[in-house]
């Protein structure tokens, strides 16, 4: 090449990045702390419904619904289906792998295939208590008995009307008979029961998740050949009540999630005050919104029956302005509105920019607080859940983007369950948003699982989030570009993580493939990259070596609520994370601290907990403590002494508790002598059978001997004191 036209060349391409400069956007910084805002990403949060095997494997679907307006009218001892005003009220019998559908065939393949596939089926029980009373197509309005309709299935079945006419639902005209028989809680407790002899109780593998049907306040909406009026504060919980003790009486280890609200309205008014256009149904409540009510319901439930039958608040939510719906409208006037709009889930001052600015709270959704605020207000303890959502344009770029924002939300701020409605094709760029957290480079690698403190920019132009995958001590950050058009400059600064080496790169475009690019070094303590307009990168930063394990010094019961856990220090540790067991569950993380010791508080009494810490090193783990275990029971009389009688109630919770510690040692609980102790005198073999359950357990756990007063308890002569029962009590960890 010649010096001329070398220099020709030098200055074309200093002329081409010169207009590529002036075409970017404004640079950006995300800044990241792995050290910050630490907590743990619920794995349920990558749910969708009626998914294929292989959209679950190669998405990475943890969770499977089967769910929508049709289940709500699902006769499961037939396998027939009513399609409510989605098919023209028919009663269509549902495809099964073979046999006649009957016992429960159509929804046991769909739990083979969610199982064989990896993920969890959620099942939706219906309600109402009218469901197709026979395997035969039929239909709701037949023409020939009720008139012309607006519409009919001329393809399949002519005969078979909308249930509209001159655009008016045909209210109370119809006979239910024609397709419905009444099936109450028992036919649906006899499901459960059929579900627990074929896949085990919950507890031990079978299905764990029960939705107490859908959308109820829509049930008038979408349902009126057989709910032809609109659904009360009174009859949802009424329903709510009835199944889900039923439901927990075959199988006390489910969970049951409700009130599966359909969106806005529904969270604030019952179906009766949306179909009539005013409050008099909540009016007659003391004005009490409607999820606030039911909440409160459910927990007074529980108190006085002492059984829980709402484990997750769950929802369902779509924006409003057309993004979902028609399909794929992608102006860019839309894509603005889809950037823009995940911000109701989450953020405290977005106003919503659809009709719902009209409602209360002047339409600031802020979706996830919210339900964190309803469960901590009315009925703590409950789980929360998004179970139906969708932004639509799933072919478009816009839609994967907004699709991984929305991820990236769900795990920032603590969503227990996700569930998209309408499971993306493979292949479609927001199925490819999916596996750029679930499974980005086709070996199944993920995203991290504990979220840490990612922000900077302007989430409408590009969000950002982080989390360390404990499995490996990986930071991963997604960065989400969503503008329209040029590149985005960013810099990403790490804290609290030293990468071991340069930060792998995984993006996903409008070309629609996920590509592996050149890694990005760390200068210092920060990347630097250009993300293309509508992008969503992924970078994978390995940790540094991994710091040696803490050593376990002890975990005490202070109180019948809280345990102190500490534990020894650890050189170029930047952090601890504590997991946690109660009642031999599987540990799961309860939360990282800088320092050796913890409170762990708001704990129930009669449980035993367990609990493990490793430290954390430039985003590098160790291996785990050592378990250590302590037992909160909340006795009677705490401070006993001789001039209180020992009472049968004493021996009776030391029971309790001494098992307790056994089941955390792997010990079989003991069968004490005079089983039912009310009303019994307290006997010296009581307390030797006590002391003999105690001592193999606290052999068991690594813990010293006790020395008792009167070692030999004699019976007839030994008198029982308080004093021995303190010594038991003492000894229980």
């Amino acid at each position: 090449m010649s010096a001329r036209v070398r220099v020709a060349a030098y200055a074309a391409a200093a002329l081409l990045s010169a207009l590529s400069l002036l075409a970017a956007n404004p640079a950006v910084t995300v800044n990241v702390d792995a050290a910050a805002d630490q907590k743990p990403i619920d794995p349920r949060i990558y749910g969708s419904s009626f998914a294929s095997a292989a959209q679950i494997d190669q998405l990475g679907l943890t969770v499977n619904r089967w769910g929508g307006n049709a289940t709500s009218r699902h006769n499961w001892a037939i396998s027939t289906t009513n399609r409510a005003k989605d098919w023209y009220f028919e009663n269509i019998p549902d495809g099964v792998s073979s046999g006649d559908g009957s016992n429960g065939k159509a929804v046991d393949d769909f739990i083979t295939l969610s199982r064989n596939a990896g993920a969890e089926p959620v099942l939706t029980i219906p309600l109402m208590g009218l469901l197709p009373k026979d395997r035969v197509q039929r239909c709701g309005y037949s023409r020939a008995k009720y008139g012309n309709q607006d519409d009919a299935d001329w393809q399949w079945m002519p005969d078979c009307g909308n249930g509209k006419q001159g655009g008016l639902r045909m209210l109370n005209v119809n006979d239910p008979a024609d397709t419905a028989a009444v099936f109450d809680e028992t036919h649906q407790a006899n499901w459960i029961q059929h579900l627990v002899d074929t896949w085990g109780p919950a507890s031990e593998g079978g299905v764990k998740y029960y939705s107490l049907d859908n959308e109820p306040s829509l049930w008038s909406a979408d349902h009126w050949d057989i709910h032809p009026d609109g659904s009360t504060y009174d009859e949802v919980w009424s329903k709510m009540a009835e199944y889900g003790a039923a439901i927990k009486a075959v199988d006390p280890g489910a969970k049951l999630t409700g009130v599966e609200e359909w969106g806005w309205s529904g969270y604030f008014m019952s179906g009766a005050d949306q179909e009539n256009g005013d409050n008099a149904d909540r009016l007659a409540h003391d004005d009490t919104p409607y999820v606030d009510w039911l909440l409160q319901q459910a927990a007074a439930y529980e108190a006085a029956n002492e059984l829980r039958i709402l484990d997750i608040l769950a929802v369902h939510f779509y924006p409003q302005n057309g993004e979902f719906w028609p399909p794929d409208v992608v102006t860019p006037a839309m894509q603005g509105f889809r950037n823009r709009s995940t911000r109701a889930l989450w953020d405290m001052s977005y106003v919503d920019e659809s009709w719902i600015h009209w409602g209360p709270d002047g339409g600031i959704v802020r979706l996830i607080p919210r339900l964190h605020e309803w469960v901590a207000n009315h009925y703590p303890g409950t789980e929360i859940g998004i179970t139906e959502y969708n932004w639509g344009a799933d072919n478009h770029i816009n839609g994967a983007t907004a699709q991984a924002d929305i991820l990236g939300i769900f795990g920032r701020e603590g969503l227990n369950l996700g569930v998209r409605w309408g499971t993306p094709a493979l292949g479609s760029v927001s199925a490819n948003a999916f596996r750029m957290y679930r499974n980005y480079d086709g070996n199944h690698s993920t995203f991290g699982d504990v979220s840490v403190s990612a922000g900077g920019p302007n989430p409408d132009d590009v969000a950002a989030f982080a989390a360390i995958r404990t499995s490996d001590g990986a930071l991963t950050v997604m960065l989400i570009a969503k503008t329209l058009t040029d590149v985005t400059p960013a810099t990403v600064n790490l804290a609290n993580f030293v990468p071991s080496g340069p930060g792998q790169r995984w993006q996903l475009t409008s070309t629609n493939t996920i590509t592996s690019l050149a890694a990005v070094p760390v200068s210092g303590s920060s990347v630097s990259l250009t993300l293309p307009a509508q992008s969503i990168t992924l970078l994978v930063f390995p940790p540094s070596a991994a710091p040696d394990a803490p050593v376990m010094g002890s975990a005490t019961a202070t109180s019948t609520s809280q345990v102190t856990v500490n534990w020894s220090a650890v050189a170029g540790a930047t952090g601890y994370e504590i997991y946690r067991s109660a009642n031999n569950t599987p540990f799961a993380p309860l939360i990282t601290v800088t320092t050796t010791s913890h409170n762990d508080s708001s704990l129930s009494a009669n449980t035993t907990y367990l609990y493990q810490v490793r430290a954390v090193a430039g985003g590098a783990v160790s291996d785990f403590s050592a378990v250590d275990a302590a037992t909160t029971i909340l006795f009677t009389d705490p401070a006993l002494n001789n001039t209180l009688p020992a009472k049968a109630v004493h021996v009776t919770q030391l029971r309790t508790a001494v098992n307790a510690m056994r089941a955390a040692a792997g010990l079989t609980a003991t069968a004490f002598t005079d089983a039912s102790l009310p009303g019994t005198k307290i006997k010296a073999v009581h307390l030797t059978e006590l002391r003999t359950a105690l001592d193999a357990a606290r052999a068991d756990l690594g813990l010293p001997a006790l020395t008792y007063t009167n070692p030999t308890l004699t019976a007839g002569s030994t008198p029982v004191k308080a004093a021995h029962l303190m010594e038991l009590r003492n000894g229980v960890k």
